[in-house]
């Protein structure tokens, strides 16, 4: 359902994911552009955590799961600029590099979601069903 809640939830998630993303896009620490790869990895292990543990687990609040997910993670993770790094590799004829970035974002998103969802398993083991209302 969309709400003024929701919504506001969205954008104080969306605000903080935009600044993270844009602290974490200025390192520079080798010619792959480690940045887009780190955030895209943490950002694939967060969502899978959350989606786990709160349908599982946790019930956390819909202000805070739209902040969390559709806020926070789609403006920390993005897809586009993941293409535009290949494609910018591509037009400088990187071929390797570009297909090295890809093979790493994608086994790493892959392995960052399988440890989301099973560190969310872990540690909701044994533990009854509680509710948190953050807002």
């Amino acid at each position: 359902m969309i709400t003024l809640k929701n919504i506001t939830a969205v954008a104080i998630g969306a605000f903080l994911g935009a600044i993270g993303r844009f602290y974490i896009s200025r390192l520079n620490l080798s010619s792959l552009p480690l940045g887009t790869l780190i955030t895209n990895v943490f950002g694939s292990f967060i969502l899978c955590f959350i989606i786990e543990i709160t349908m599982e687990h946790i019930k956390i609040s819909n202000f805070l799961k739209h902040m969390v997910t559709t806020g926070f993670l789609s403006s920390f993770t993005t897809f586009s600029s993941f293409i535009f790094e290949i494609i910018r590799y591509l037009i400088k004829g990187k071929y390797s590099a570009a297909v090295i970035y890809s093979f790493l974002s994608i086994i790493f998103g892959l392995i960052a979601s399988i440890l989301g969802f099973e560190s969310a398993k872990i540690i909701s083991r044994n533990q009854r069903k509680r509710e948190y209302d953050i807002i």
